[in-house]
């Protein structure tokens, strides 16, 4: 045998045992990726921020006496406006209402993305969103993407005459 057919058979050979080791090789996907034994799936899906979010930031002031009630729903417009401009594939987790929406604000979204963390005052104690009397906020979802929000009001009674309401389109509507 001559020097260069071994020297070219002795490339071959490389190119193949390189071509099959790239081809067979383990990879590093997420599941092959351990997690410390104390995360839960849910800390590891979508981890908090230390400092505050755009949407909290949109919602500085929230629930503030010195302003009037329908900046609150005003002010959850925004993040909800915010929200579906960032998440696209929304039809995964379809908003059908308070708790919903809620959920998705916290990181439960298709992005596993934290909009607002737990502990911010829009959410009440059982992780609704609540208008500055306590009162859940009742999310009317009407189109997809498009959702109305009415607070209850002072009397902490939906459906009554000083309900706060604000259309999808974020313009405010008299409580009938």
């Amino acid at each position: 045998m001559t020097r260069p057919r071994a020297l070219l058979i002795l490339i071959l050979l490389a190119a193949i045992a390189l071509f099959t080791w790239r081809a067979f090789r383990p990879r590093t996907t997420p599941e092959a990726i351990d997690l410390p034994s104390s995360q839960t799936d849910s800390q590891a899906a979508f981890p908090i921020p230390d400092q505050p979010t755009a949407a909290e930031r949109l919602l500085e002031g929230y629930g503030d006496p010195a302003t009037p009630p329908i900046e609150d729903l005003r002010k959850i417009h925004r993040v909800v406006t915010g929200y579906f401009s960032i998440v696209k594939d929304s039809s995964r987790n379809p908003i059908g209402g308070n708790a919903d929406l809620a959920a998705a604000l916290r990181g439960e979204n298709p992005n596993r993305e934290v909009f607002v963390r737990a502990g911010h005052p829009l959410f009440a104690k059982d992780g609704m969103l609540a208008d500055r009397w306590g009162t859940p906020i009742v999310v009317h979802p009407e189109e997809f993407r498009r959702l109305g929000l009415r607070s209850a009001g002072p009397d902490r009674s939906p459906y009554t005459a000083d309900d706060l309401i604000l259309t999808p389109a974020g313009a405010q509507q008299q409580a009938k």
